[in-house]
């Protein structure tokens, strides 16, 4: 690290601890926090809509772990290295305020927890019709485009770096394509027998 931390504000140090811990509180809290969301969406759920959701608690609580490991292990240190060693001039030393570097962890790390649910969002996404697996496959290649662009903003300017991070996104994406084509199948499946009860209830 090239830089030196430095704290301005009396109480700087305090108000970076407490951010810390509320940030350290959430991540370990986040599958607590869809678990209860479960237990309040799923009594107004058909029972067909809850056996098809069984397991998301499990499935986007691992996303939201792996994506916190990426960013706070391999995201944040290749950032804060690539941003503390930027220099326009040699005349201009780099003094970071501690706070500035937190936020840029914490951040970094609570982002990619959420970019990594994005096979979830997709999921939900084809469900209300929104999404599909064709129109993902045909913007397939405009995603990985601003997948790269962003790899290039975040990490150094060397081309392993920004593989190491686009890599993970990119399989992140094929992996959406492929559960919103399966949840399209399956949709499709019970399509009928949703309609056959809807007939017979209506008798």
């Amino acid at each position: 690290m090239v830089f030196t931390l430095q704290n301005i504000s009396m109480s700087g140090q305090f108000f970076t601890h407490l951010m810390v811990s509320f940030v350290l509180g959430f991540i370990i809290a986040f599958p607590y926090i869809l678990w209860e969301l479960w237990r309040f969406i799923s009594p107004g759920l058909h029972i067909s809509e809850r056996g098809s959701l069984r397991g998301m608690v499990a499935f986007a609580s691992m996303l939201f772990a792996m994506g916190v490991a990426f960013g706070y292990f391999l995201l944040a240190p290749l950032s804060i290295q690539f941003f503390g060693s930027y220099q326009v001039s040699t005349a201009v030393q780099n003094s970071v305020a501690l706070d500035s570097y937190i936020a840029m962890i914490t951040s970094v790390t609570l982002w990619t927890g959420i970019v990594f649910e994005m096979p979830l969002v997709i999921l939900f996404l084809t469900k209300a019709g929104i999404v599909g697996p064709q129109v993902l496959r045909t913007y397939r290649k405009h995603a990985f485009v601003g997948i790269l662009i962003v790899s290039a903003i975040l990490t150094p300017p060397d081309v392993v770096s920004q593989l190491i991070v686009s890599g993970p996104l990119m399989v992140l994406y094929e992996a959406s394509i492929l559960i919103s084509a399966r949840t399209l199948r399956s949709m499709e499946r019970s399509r009928p027998t949703t309609l056959a009860v809807q007939q017979h209830a209506a008798r």
